[in-house]
């Protein structure tokens, strides 16, 4: 897994105000990063980089 791509759509994901994250979003950054990346493997980003975000979510107060 590429843990720059993660990184940064994990970021974005944490520090995005919820009203502009949109799968297409998630989708381009992952594009932009790495135009050549295979889509199971972007998919495999984007899905760890939302399961991470969303452990945050439940644990962090301050997101509920």
């Amino acid at each position: 897994m590429s843990s720059e791509l993660y990184s940064k759509i994990y970021n974005f994901l944490v520090t995005a105000k919820q009203k502009y994250i949109t799968v297409t979003l998630i989708i381009y950054q992952g594009i932009e990063k790495d135009p050549w990346i295979l889509k199971e493997e972007l998919r495999r980003v984007i899905h760890q980089a939302i399961s991470s975000a969303i452990n945050l979510y439940t644990q962090d107060s301050k997101y509920q």
